[in-house]
Order: C-alpha cells, then structure tokens, then sequence
C-alpha cells in the first residue's frame, strides 16, 4: 500500500507534469473517439473530439471543419463549451453551422463539401467538445484513421471502433498502433484500438514521417460500389476499377473525325501520341470533380469531349480513349501524388493513391503522360509523381509498377555567371540560368500561368544576392516538349568587390545546397526522392590594374551521399570557376546524418572562401 504522504507526492507529480504538458502548445486534443458500424449496406461512422485550448493562440483550432461529398450525409453534429471545472459555457447553435464547397486554389469547381462552425471561449484554458455523424452508402475502406487531427499540436487519447457483422469479411492493417480488443455478439464483432500522438512531429527538408504516425485500416474484403469488387489482392482490386471504366470511352463522331485528321499521314506510334497529347493539352482544362460514387469513377470521354475539362481521373480517361480509337493501348494507372513518395502497403490491396497518369508502352519503353498539366512537356512525369509505386489497371492483369527516377542529369541546375570586376563602382554581372526537374518545374509554371508583371515582381526578387539591381531579364523556353527552362538576366551588384588597404577581396558564388540543420537539430531520416545536380560556371573578370593574389586548389570530394568538384583556372586579367555538386537519391538514416551532414559542411567551408586581388606590380 502506498503512504499518504507518497501518493500526495506523485499526485502533484502527475499534476505537474500535466500543467507542463498542457501549457506547452496552443492547444492540445484531450479525447478522439470513432465508432464505425455497418448496418445493412450503410456505413455509420461517429466521431467525437475534446481539444483543450490552453492560450489565445490555441484559438484557430476551434475552427471545426468537417468535409463530405454529396454521396455522403452529415448529421447529428453537436458541440458546446466547457470551463476547466466542467461546467458547459454555450452550446453550438445550428444556425451557427455554415457550408461552403471545397474549392481548391487549383479547380474550378468541385463536388466536395465543408460544414464548418467556430466556438471560442475569453477565459483560458478551456474546452471545446464537438461530435458528428457520417452516412456513407459506397464505401471501400471501414475506417482509414489516425489519432493525429492536428500535425502541430498531440492527441493524448484516441480509441477507434469498428463493430462489424459477425461473418463479415475484412481486412485490417495498423502501424505504430499495438493496442486492441474484440469483443463478440451473437450477430456482431467489435473491435477496439487505442492510440495517442503524445510528441508531434516537426516537418524537416527531405523527410517523410509517414512511417511514425500511428494508423489503422479496415477495409471490406468484398464491397459494391459502382461494381462489385474485391479487396483480396491488386489484380482483383485493378478489375473493380477497370469494370467501373467501362463503357466510359466512346467519343462522339465529331471528334472521331478530328482525330483522324490530326494524324492524316503519321505512322509513328510515338509521334501519333505526341500530337493527341497537344491536342488534349489545348483544348481541355483541369477541374476537379466528382460524380455518382464519390470521384472515383471518371466522367465519360463523351463529356469531356463536350465541356473540354475534367479531372485527373476524366481526363486520363479522355486521353486513354482518344489513344484507343487510333489502336494505341494504354493503361489508366493510379498513384500518390506528392513531394515526397507515399508508403504504398503492398500487401493492403485498396484505395492508397489519389491521382491518375497514363502509361503508353510503345515497344520495349514506356510514356508516361500527366494529363492535368497544360504545359508539361511530353512524356514528363516530373517531381510529383516519378519514383514510386502505381497500379497499373488491366483487364485480370492489374499489377503494382515503378514510375521512372528522375536521373541526374534530368534535375539539374546550371549557372553561368560572369562578373566584371570594378573597384571603383558597381559589378556587372551577366547570368544565365538554365533550369531542369523541380526548378524547371517551378519556372516553367510562372513562364506559363503569371502575368508579366507578377513574373518581373517574383524573377527581381529571385536573384541570389544581398544587394543588386536588375538590370533586365529573359525567361525563355525553347519549346513546348524541351525540359528544361532558361532565365538570363544582367544585374549591378553593388559593393561586390570590398577594400582591404590597398587590396580588394569577394566571396565565391556558392553553391545551391538545401538547408539542412545540424545532426543536433536533426530528428527524422533524410529522404531524397531525386538526386540534386548543380554545375556552375563562374567567369570573374579583373578589374584593370588588379591581379589574383590568392585562390583555392582544385578539389573532389566523393561520398556516399554525393560528390563536388572544383576546378580553378587563373589567365592574365581572368578567373574561371567550374564546379559540380552532386547529392544522391536515396535515404539515409539518423545514424548516418552526421557523416551526410559534415559532406555538405565541407563543400560549404569551400564556398566561404574569399579571393583577394592585389594590385599589379
């Protein structure tokens, strides 16, 4: 038994560690709770959260949002305030509950929905409780959940439910959750997991902390919707979706007639796909939509054809059909779209992606077209989806494949800088920037969807220096299916050469290197879907009377994580920098950051030099 004086020990312990906890973020969720019950051919989910909101910063999280499509029903929602002694402050009127679609900055419309309400307190800390209802009657998943509702702030208790019909076959996957119990009825199963998000996580460059958030899957081993499929491996799971396709590829006979006069003459497969991948390109917009099942199944070629837009699902529907009408096979192919890859759970077969590109084998190669972007050059996956895992959809043939890596050389940022020197007034400076993968994608995006003056505002405050005016630029592609983009530009730097006595010195042009922090600072493994390639070429031109006093040796360092090169060439009135840096796709352990990071530090400590010029003899 436990001495009073012990128990009031660890009672104030306990009460201590609590305050601390709590008085650490702006708010924090106390209680999740989710109940997922199949009745009948109905799937009824209920949720019900408890946040604390601990400071006047705490308040953006009693914005509740609850998102739903129109094949779904939200009821029962229900929310109100408690003081910290538990006693209710208001409740939630129903005329305080708004909707509004869910538009996205990228569509012009969509079939999505949000109701969404505030409850806001004056005296801190305090409670907001809130619970809601969900009628789904097309489901593939029971239950995708997670405890985690806020990235930034934990959940300190969550509890998932499924009750399911006895005899009901399912599937379960859990991550980073080891806490569960079933319990049985005579005409039911349920089962219970617990979770919690006691630690949140704090995003870092080149991380994927998918793997540390605990979750759980439920998913039907045989479901109806739209069609009857089945869970039980990808190539059952492939023909639900190639059933729910049929059909969806007719064209109407006008646009027969203007494909095949696009293609009058062409016998190249692969020309014949670049001219209908233009055609779609100009003549169809992305708009993100849903219909019938809840987006995921496309709308008809047909209507796409008619209205010229559609989503990523219609309109890679709509190219798959312009192909199938010329005798071209291609194969509508689901993914996860993202900065970084998503962990596909091979062995989980079911809904994991939320996009669609289309793969075009041509002989022993494969193209792979993205049909959402008007200006993608053809064959161009980019950054958002190359490197991972798809489903491939084929008729009893639906497999998992691997979209293309970017190589080296497809991510590459080239620099030509030349510098002329001036010791009395400002340097000049001609650039030229040559831009391919994630920059490409970043400068072809402004060349195309800014106007000129957002373009001149974005590019002047781009340029990589601390003091300087922009002379004039150029952004140029040379055209729709080239890869890579240029900016050249002319600038003043001003004060680029500083006195030293009768001596002046400058810092080289460093190279691009991705912020990383220090190993101390660093808490989740690197990954680098793509390697990372600079190669620059920096011409300083002396100023007349000044010569070179001091400059670097060549030098190539080469690691595990990547390589740099620098070669250094001094002429008479001239020094020509030519440098390569180079960071490997891969990933790379907490274990192995500190020798990752010392690579980078060290091609950093070279790019700190200074030259200094003396004047001629």
């Amino acid at each position: 038994m436990i001495s009073k004086s012990l128990f009031f020990y660890l009672f104030l312990q306990i009460i201590f560690h609590q305050s601390l906890f709590s008085q650490s973020f702006d708010a924090e969720v106390v209680r999740y709770t989710s109940l997922y019950e199949i009745d009948k051919d109905k799937l009824i989910a209920t949720d019900s959260v408890t946040i604390q909101v601990n400071n006047r910063s705490g308040d953006k999280y009693t914005e509740v949002s609850i998102p739903y499509s129109k094949s779904e029903k939200i009821s029962d929602i229900e929310a109100w305030i408690e003081d910290m002694n538990g006693k209710k402050v208001r409740e939630l009127k129903n005329s305080e509950i708004k909707e509004k679609s869910a538009i996205s900055d990228i569509s012009l419309y969509e079939d999505n929905f949000t109701k969404y309400f505030e409850l806001k307190h004056h005296v801190y800390p305090y409670k907001v409780f809130y619970t809601y209802t969900t009628t789904y009657r097309n489901f593939i998943t029971i239950a995708y959940w997670s405890p985690v509702i806020y990235n930034s702030i934990p959940t300190k208790t969550a509890k998932l439910k499924t009750i399911l019909p006895k005899g009901f076959q399912y599937n379960t996957f859990k991550s980073n959750i080891s806490d569960f119990k079933t319990d049985s009825t005579e005409t039911n199963v349920a089962t219970e997991w617990e979770a919690s998000y006691l630690n949140p996580i704090k995003p870092e460059i080149f991380s994927n902390p998918e793997y540390l958030i605990p979750y759980v899957i439920v998913a039907p081993l045989n479901f109806n919707y739209g069609v009857e499929g089945s869970t039980q491996n990808w190539e059952s799971y492939g023909n639900w979706q190639y059933r729910l396709m049929q059909g969806l590829d007719i064209l109407p006979d006008d646009e027969k007639n203007t494909v095949l006069a696009l293609i009058k003459g062409v016998t190249d497969k692969k020309e014949i796909v670049k001219i209908l991948y233009h055609y779609l390109q100009d003549h169809t917009r992305y708009i993100n939509v849903s219909i019938g099942i809840g987006g995921l199944k496309p709308y008809p070629a047909s209507y796409v054809s008619q209205n010229k837009y559609g989503d990523c699902k219609a309109l890679t529907n709509y190219m798959k059909a312009l192909l199938s009408y010329v005798g071209i096979e291609s194969f509508y192919t689901k993914i996860y779209a993202g900065d970084q890859p998503h962990i596909l759970i091979k062995d989980f077969a079911g809904p994991q992606f939320n996009h669609i590109v289309l793969a075009v084998p041509l002989n022993s190669d494969t193209i792979w077209l993205e049909n959402t972007n008007n200006t993608n050059p053809f064959g161009y996956l980019g950054t958002f989806t190359q490197n991972r895992d798809a489903l491939l959809v084929s008729q009893d043939h639906s497999h998992l494949v691997r979209t293309p890596a970017l190589r080296p050389e497809e991510n590459q940022a080239s620099y030509k800088l030349e510098f002329d020197l001036n010791a009395s007034g400002n340097t000049e400076l001609k650039l030229n920037m040559s831009f391919k993968g994630d920059d490409f994608e970043k400068f072809n995006q402004l060349h195309t969807e800014f106007t000129d003056s957002e373009k001149d505002r974005i590019i002047r405050s781009y340029m990589p220096f601390d003091n300087y005016e922009v002379l004039n630029w150029d952004l140029k592609k040379l055209n729709r299916d080239t890869a890579h983009i240029e900016l050249n530009a002319t600038l003043n730097l001003n004060k680029f050469l500083k006195p030293l006595g009768n001596e002046y010195y400058f810092s080289l042009f460093p190279c691009r290197i991705p912020p990383f922090t220090i190993p101390s600072n660093r808490n989740l493994p690197v990954e680098l879907p793509y390697p990372i390639c600079n190669s620059d070429t920096l011409i300083y031109n002396l100023p007349t009377g000044y010569k070179v006093k001091n400059h670097p040796d060549s030098i190539s360092i080469t690691t595990i994580f990547g390589s740099y090169t620098m070669k250094f060439n001094v002429s008479e009135g001239k020094i020509q920098e030519i440098k390569r840096f180079n960071l490997f796709s891969a990933s790379y352990s907490l274990e192995q950051y500190p020798e990752f990071y010392a690579f980078i530090k060290s091609v950093k400590d070279i790019d700190r030099m200074k030259i200094i010029l003396k004047p001629c003899d």
